[in-house]
């Protein structure tokens, strides 16, 4: 089989194709009209929803002024990514706890539907044939929860209203979520639940179930609920979270913008409206909040360095002014005062040193301390001047930010890559926990240097007058003390002044607005598209694959181009029980295709008399038995002596079609047990006889083969014009082309999605590796239908049933 279908594999022939594709233009029109009805029901009840958006702008300067240096330093040594920070805020507006938030806030327990009062509705309710419209502040009534039970999630309540103080609620469902709103959970699921009464509003609608209260509100029109019927269900905010996640998109407007915009499909256009507007509202008051809690860790710690450092100032104080007091000491002689001076700069220098190494050692303990680093303190804030440090930390609290961000969403993908957040964390907490010990090192060295160099002042202090040298000791310790509190104290306002004035870092730029809305579905233009487009799709496709699937013959042109032989003509598809349809049916298109065989074979014989004529196939089932009798037929009805030959020794079957007797037959005469005349049987078709096959025989191709065959061709020539031979099919039996060779023509069928490629192509090669020259091949099972406009047949000329009814009405009214 494969390599007949290799052989009768050509290049596309795109012409071919499309008549192929244009013999089904029925199924096509059927098709793309019901698609188009489709697309139509879908457009007229699908749920009609809305999207909006609204644009941020992240402006990155506005951060507190204790930070702006550093975050400049750090984006010039490119250790602040602008994409990855808009990145990272992108996934904290679409974060599960961000939408969840905003969701409790707006109260979005409930929804509400309403839709047309009528039979139809009632109908189609369970079915997605029918409109729904999301109410929300529209809805003539509210559901009033009583939360301190848990309720049915996700169950259809039906209202139907009766009057302007009552109505009936119908409601069914099995194996629902109870859901608890404080705890936030789902407790269990219910089993089969089944309501159906009478309320007044106000009354409470309890059962173990659920337990809430229905209240008219100020949009309750009588008009309205005649005309409409209402349905409600409780949310899972959770699920509802989920679900808003999905329909909520966050992205910059180019590649390299700073605008961000947040868009939102829903069924509402309001709705979509307000949670959009929601949602930014509580995103920017997140970011105030982050960067107040910022100030805040800062004004922390420099409330507990304060607080040591002003006991201190306030005893040096005392000191001085005591001493002074009581020894009356003003001021200090020149040598004097530039030692003391000298002293003080080291004293200044080790005392900024000594903070820089109580931030270190803060870090130090931050570090080995806590997990989270969001509250770290960033080195400028204690006016650390260290690029590579500062850029450690600027890194692990974007990294913070991101790991934060990844956790409040509960999507898989983003939790599949916190494993490696966390662990890029960690090994930059490594780094830090080393750096900041290597800085505290280096630290140590620079204060003993400042000691050494401060305990050589301190001795040429020590030869200074005693007095003097005692009222320089208190007033350094003073000013180192009172240096060290004004440093604190500024640092302190400037924290307290970036907490009060502490702004989001994003600004709305357009806010979201009804009008901006627009319908995302249906798209009624595109669903009618789609739908045309697949009515020609589908069925192409299966119609291609199936041909190029398919291992038979399926066209004529394929036998006419993989085969040297002429073609004898086409038979029709026969759509009547019987095989006599030329005797049965004159005027059917079959019929017709026959007497067009009988004049092609006229030019085959050029005219002469006295013709043998062999039908045989590659294998049963192809016609050739129909063609054998109808053939014999139509030349008989033509006037000439015909005598149908039944040589299927093997399978005979032309005798069953004239209710003849095979006891007698071709196998006795050639076993010699019986004469001509004694096999040769009349039939009720005038000019028409047959010989059965005869008694079965165990060696058919010896008897074939015998000089007896031979003579009964002989005899029979001299008795009729016509000769035809239903001979066994070629393909499968050797005793046909020994028949063959005594034949004057040999027709060989083939039956159009029967006859096997592989088979038809390995037979036609025998044949001319034989040489049989006097070959011609019948198409058999042609569909006129399909195929008329291919071959310039007029289906509608030929009338299949007129000529059985006549045929039928002549043969009552002659009985």
């Amino acid at each position: 089989m494969k390599e007949g279908q290799e052989t009768f594999s050509d290049s596309l022939d795109y012409k071919k194709v499309l008549l192929r594709l244009y013999s089904f233009r029925g199924t096509y029109i059927f098709l793309i009209a019901a698609f188009l009805i489709i697309a139509l029901i879908y457009n007229k009840y699908s749920q009609v929803r809305y999207k909006n958006s609204t644009t941020l702008y992240l402006n990155q300067n506005d951060k507190p002024s204790f930070m702006n240096s550093s975050t400049d330093m750090f984006q010039n040594f490119g250790l602040f990514s602008q994409s990855e920070n808009i990145d990272n805020e992108v996934e904290v507006i679409r974060s599960f706890s961000l939408v969840k938030k905003v969701l409790t806030d707006a109260d979005f327990k409930v929804t509400y539907l309403a839709y047309k009062n009528s039979p139809v509705s009632e109908l189609l309710f369970k079915t997605p044939f029918i409109r729904k419209t999301d109410m929300y502040n529209d809805s003539p009534i509210e559901v009033v929860i009583d939360q301190s039970v848990p309720q049915t999630v996700g169950l259809n309540f039906k209202v139907t209203f009766i009057n302007e103080s009552s109505f009936t609620i119908q409601a069914e469902g099995e194996k629902i979520p109870l859901y608890n709103y404080i705890d936030d959970l789902v407790v269990s699921f219910t089993p089969t639940i089944s309501i159906n009464q009478r309320f007044n509003f106000g009354d409470e609608i309890k059962s173990k179930y659920f337990n809430f209260r229905i209240n008219k509100t100020p949009q309750f029109d009588k008009t309205f609920t005649e005309s409409y019927n209402l349905v409600f269900y409780f949310n899972n905010i959770n699920t509802l979270t989920l679900q808003y996640q999905g329909s909520l998109t966050a992205e910059p407007t180019t590649q390299r913008s700073t605008l961000i915009r947040v868009s939102l499909s829903g069924t509402n256009e309001q709705r979509v409206t307000d949670f959009l507007n929601n949602l930014t509202s509580a995103y920017l008051g997140k970011s105030v909040d982050r960067k107040t809690k910022t100030a805040m860790s800062t004004v922390d710690f420099i409330d507990t360095q304060i607080s040591d450092i002003s006991d201190s100032l306030k005893y040096a104080e005392s000191n001085l002014k005591n001493f002074r007091a009581s020894q009356g000491v003003m001021d200090l002689s020149f040598q004097g005062q530039q030692v003391f001076e000298q002293l003080n700069k080291l004293e200044n220098e080790r005392a900024a040193i000594q903070v820089q190494k109580k931030y270190y050692e803060y870090l130090q303990s931050y570090l080995s301390a806590n997990q989270e680093v969001a509250d770290i303190m960033a080195p400028s804030s204690m006016n650390v001047v260290d690029p590579v440090m500062s850029g450690l930390v600027t890194q692990l609290l974007s990294l913070g930010a991101e790991r934060a961000s990844l956790i409040r969403n509960s999507s898989g993908q983003q939790n599949l890559y916190l494993a490696d957040v966390n662990i890029r964390i960690d090994n930059l907490k490594q780094t830090l926990k080393e750096t900041v010990k290597n800085t505290l090192n280096t630290l140590n060295i620079s204060l003993n240097e400042l000691n050494y160099r401060m305990s050589k002042a301190s001795g040429e202090i020590s030869q200074m007058p005693k007095t003097e040298l005692q009222l320089r000791g208190i007033e350094r310790n003073f000013k180192l003390n009172d240096a060290i509190y004004t440093f604190l104290m500024q640092k302190r306002a400037e924290a307290q002044i970036a907490k009060a004035s502490s702004m989001p870092d994003y600004e709305v730029v357009d806010a979201a607005n009804v009008a901006m809305c627009s319908t995302v579905s249906p798209k009624s233009k595109l669903n009618y598209a789609v739908a045309f487009f697949l009515a020609l799709l589908i069925p192409s496709a299966f119609i291609l694959m199936k041909d190029f699937l398919n291992h038979k013959i399926s066209d004529v042109d394929e036998i006419e181009s993989h085969s040297k032989y002429p073609i004898l003509g086409k038979i029709f598809h026969n759509f009547h029980r019987g095989k006599q349809v030329v005797n049965d049916h004159p005027n059917s298109s079959v019929t017709e295709s026959f007497r067009t065989v009988r004049t092609n074979f006229q030019f085959f014989a050029e005219g002469g008399k006295r013709q043998v004529l062999l039908i045989t196939s590659t294998s049963s089932g192809e016609g050739k038995t129909f063609c054998s009798i109808n053939l014999a037929t139509v030349f008989a009805l033509n006037g000439h002596r015909t005598v149908l030959l039944e040589f299927d020794l093997r399978r005979p079957k032309v005798h069953q079609e004239f209710d003849s007797s095979n006891l007698i037959g071709i196998t006795s005469f050639l076993i010699d047990k019986a004469i001509i005349e004694d096999i040769i049987v009349p039939t009720h078709i005038e000019n028409l006889d047959i010989i059965s096959a005869g008694p079965a025989a165990p060696n058919p191709a010896e008897l074939i083969n015998s000089e007896r065959t031979g003579e009964l061709i002989d005899k029979l020539k001299e008795m009729y014009d016509y000769i035809i031979i239903d001979s066994a099919p070629a393909g499968i039996v050797a005793e046909t082309q020994l028949l063959m060779k005594l034949a004057d023509l040999n027709i060989f069928v083939a039956r159009i999605d029967k006859t096997i490629k592989s088979a038809f192509n390995y037979t036609m090669r025998s044949f001319e590796n034989n040489k049989l020259t006097n070959v011609a091949i019948l198409i058999n099972d042609l569909n006129v239908k399909r195929n008329a406009y291919k071959y310039g047949y007029d289906n509608k000329y030929y009338n299949d049933d007129r000529g059985g009814f006549f045929a039928k009405l002549l043969k009552k009214k002659s009985t």
